[in-house]
């Protein structure tokens, strides 16, 4: 049997082959299920156009004869509709791979930065409790010294005062505290120091182009520029927003589209590639940028600067990797939204509704 058929055979032997060509039809599509003939023929076609072709090539496959054609040639004679809406999601999942190649290096770089700020802030408040705690020891022992003398010998000094100009007049407990204070205090005036860096210098600050925030560096009296501790909260807020909405709905989008290409693969390998899967793409990106949007909701910048502020900066960042596992499963997620909203605000479930009388 030869295609196309010839002319001069009759009507019945062409009735016969038709029939047999219809019986291979139905065996070799219960052979490929859940494939057919119409998703293995849009599959090779798009595989064809992914290809990279020079323009020797292109002419040497034109020239060739109908016997010599490739799979992908022949899916094109059998179903020529289906060229245009090949090339167009070929191109889409080539423009969606680049995407998400530039979306996953900028979430990555964002997340670093996010990371490392929050790591900063974090140590500006455990050093700041430490020198609080020193302070407080030194206090103590100066008012039980203090007791043990009369009021004109008595020395209310400031610490700083008295660990740095009244060094000398102090007991020996209260020298041991004066070395543990200056060392924290050293170490807090450098997290101030490091937290205003990160906010003013490099590409860290960036960050602080979308959320503006006052200058982080102030002049001394000698005319340095020093930190303020008065702006770290202000950092706080900026790596706050990152974590709460900016990261979560960027991985949201990363996992819609690391979804989107697994899924695209596989159907690939399984040839079982249609045309509907193009508007099923799109939709399915548009939920996931929404999904990974929307778990930003759930945690408010209010209570990541709390977290950060309590040293446990570190947790805030899974509101990301909640975002990406619902923008992987945006479908998932969504049907948890509805079991939410029929469980809080349906008034007519069965199981709340009254029992008849017996």
């Amino acid at each position: 049997m030869r295609y196309p058929p010839a002319d001069t055979r009759t009507i019945e032997e062409r009735a016969d082959d038709a029939a047999l060509l219809l019986c291979v039809k139905d065996r070799l599509n219960s052979i490929a299920s859940p494939s057919n003939g119409l998703m293995i023929a849009y599959t090779y076609m798009f595989i064809e156009e992914a290809a990279f072709r020079t323009r020797r090539e292109r002419r040497e496959e034109k020239a060739r004869s109908v016997n010599e054609s490739t799979r992908a040639e022949v899916a094109k004679l059998a179903y020529p509709g289906l060229i245009r809406s090949a090339k167009r999601f070929r191109s889409f999942h080539r423009n969606v791979s680049r995407v998400g190649a530039a979306i996953t290096s900028i979430a990555a770089i964002l997340l670093w930065l996010v990371v490392y700020g929050v790591e900063l802030t974090a140590r500006f408040e455990d050093e700041q409790k430490s020198v609080m705690e020193v302070t407080n020891q030194i206090y103590v022992l100066a008012d039980k010294e203090n007791a043990a003398l009369p009021p004109d010998q008595q020395s209310h000094a400031s610490v700083p005062v008295r660990c740095n100009d009244k060094i000398d007049e102090q007991s020996n407990p209260i020298r041991m505290l004066c070395n543990q204070w200056a060392y924290h205090q050293a170490r807090y005036e450098k997290a101030i120091d490091d937290d205003a860096s990160f906010a003013d210098n490099g590409l860290s600050s960036w960050l602080t182009v979308p959320f503006p925030v006052s200058p982080t560096h102030s002049k001394n009296k000698a005319g340095q520029n020093v930190g303020t501790q008065e702006s770290i909260e202000s950092i706080t807020l900026v790596l706050s927003a990152y974590a709460s909405f900016v990261l979560p709905a960027m991985f949201g989008l990363v996992g819609t589209i690391a979804s989107f290409l697994r899924d695209i693969s596989s159907r690939i390998t399984s040839s079982i590639l249609a045309p509907r899967d193009e508007t099923l793409a799109i939709i399915r990106l548009i939920l996931g940028a929404i999904a990974g949007l929307a778990v930003g909701l759930f945690f408010t910048p209010a209570s990541v600067a709390g977290q950060v502020s309590s040293g446990a900066g570190k947790l805030t960042l899974s509101a990301s990797g909640i975002a990406f596992l619902a923008g992987y499963g945006a479908d998932g997620f969504f049907r948890v939204i509805d079991a939410m909203i029929v469980r809080l605000f349906s008034f007519d479930r069965p199981d709340q509704r009254p029992t008849a009388p017996k």
